[in-house]
């Protein structure tokens, strides 16, 4: 197991959406989920948790979007035969993007003294350092979010419950680093300012 200096994982992260097996195996996903666990978390409420979908059920989770997405279930009711099958091919294509998806759950705890939005945004970085772990043990990774983290009937039918919300699905699996120049950013001098 290679693993990288954080500073080094930091400055150098891309997305990398052409993945391949192998995968992280179980030992090393439980690596990636406990680098999540010390995420910034006020009064220590763990508001996340991780469905870990494993190559051998991505198609499962395929159908589960085809029967359940409001966007593609109703579409899908309306087609013949035929077209429902091409609906099905191209959501097996989505879930078969990698060899491991981590679906990452904000899971709120009513608590007076921290807002749910304060628990999202734990549950954000949880996901984010779920995925700079990934990279820190030599796997390659993106995320992804659209209708099918934000669907009602997605969420319920993966057991989601009360104000649960899916914060994105990692894709994670082995491929070469993503050496595409990055797009010019700005640099630290135009995100800080110092209080006087």
């Amino acid at each position: 197991m290679t693993q990288t200096p954080i500073l080094e994982i930091l400055k150098n992260r891309r997305s990398q959406g052409k993945l391949t097996s192998p995968g992280p195996t179980r030992a090393e996903i439980d690596i990636i989920i406990e680098s999540a666990i010390q995420a910034p978390d006020h009064k220590m409420l763990s508001p996340w948790r991780v469905i870990a979908v494993e190559e051998n059920q991505r198609e499962k989770l395929a159908i589960l979007w085809a029967e359940h997405a409001e966007g593609v279930s109703d579409d899908v009711n309306k087609l013949k035969t035929l077209d429902k099958l091409k609906v099905l091919d191209k959501l097996k294509k989505k879930a078969a993007r990698a060899p491991l998806i981590l679906i990452c759950i904000a899971s709120p705890v009513e608590n007076p003294k921290v807002p749910e939005c304060e628990q999202v945004i734990t549950a954000g970085i949880a996901a984010y350092s779920m995925l700079l772990a990934a990279n820190g043990l030599g796997y390659q990774g993106y995320w992804r979010t659209g209708a099918l983290a934000y669907d009602t009937k997605v969420l319920e039918a993966l057991a989601l419950k009360g104000p649960e919300t899916i914060v994105g699905y990692l894709y994670i699996g082995s491929g070469e680093i993503n050496t595409k120049p990055r797009p010019v950013l700005q640099s630290s001098g135009n995100k800080l300012s110092y209080f006087s």
